[in-house]
């Protein structure tokens, strides 16, 4: 079954590039994970589930560990979701936004996480060799990424539009490290998403402004 999860264990071969099992079943959930969100559609929660547990044993193998504890977070934020879908917020909920003290504070705080868990993340082989038996790789990037998702998330949740900025950048970064780690299915993927929460942005963004006018 270890096997089945590898990045070496083909499904099939595109133009030259091999697709992993994994990385093809993490990145057709995620992509139906959105899609069923989008809908309003509670299997949203389990597939997103399978999602984050395929992308869990990828990024290990990766050496992307950053993005590998972030699917922990992602894991735990799903079976919350799942569990309490029938809390949902009432139609026509406001979109809010942050205040300029509110994002000045935020992006300092979000530099520094970052660069914290980049150390950390860089540091993981030698701590734990063991667990860890490469170097990570592009650690302080990941972690950014990491970092920013978590923000854009609680964002999110709290209906703030500009966790659709956090998202765009955040899909951007992810699109870029997964064509220079060579799994360009997922790059394609994280491609899409950008695509999406650029779309959300504008939809967002549109919505904010026209209750400022009708305020």
């Amino acid at each position: 079954m270890a096997s089945f999860f590898s990045i070496h264990h083909i499904f099939f071969t595109t133009l030259g590039y091999s697709v992993s099992y994994v990385e093809f079943i993490g990145t057709v959930t995620g992509l139906l994970c959105v899609w069923l969100a989008a809908r309003d559609h509670i299997l949203t929660w389990p597939v997103g589930l399978i999602n984050v547990s395929c992308f869990f044993v990828l990024f290990w193998q990766l050496q992307l560990y950053a993005d590998m504890f972030l699917q922990v977070y992602f894991f735990a934020t799903g079976v919350y979701g799942w569990i309490f879908w029938y809390r949902k917020q009432p139609e026509n909920e406001p979109v809010y936004a942050l205040s300029n003290r509110s994002r000045w504070w935020l992006g300092i705080a979000a530099l520094l996480l970052s660069a914290a868990t980049g150390y950390i993340i860089s540091r993981l082989h030698l701590w734990w060799p063991r667990v860890f038996e490469h170097p990570a790789a592009w650690p302080y990037t990941d972690s950014l990424v990491a970092v920013l998702s978590v923000i854009a998330n609680i964002l999110l949740a709290k209906r703030i539009w500009e966790n659709w900025l956090l998202w765009v950048t955040v899909d951007a970064i992810a699109t870029f490290i997964y064509f220079q780690k060579d799994v360009k299915f997922l790059g394609i993927e994280y491609f899409i998403l950008f695509i999406i929460a650029a779309m959300g942005l504008a939809k967002w963004w549109k919505t904010y402004q026209q209750q400022l006018i009708n305020k």
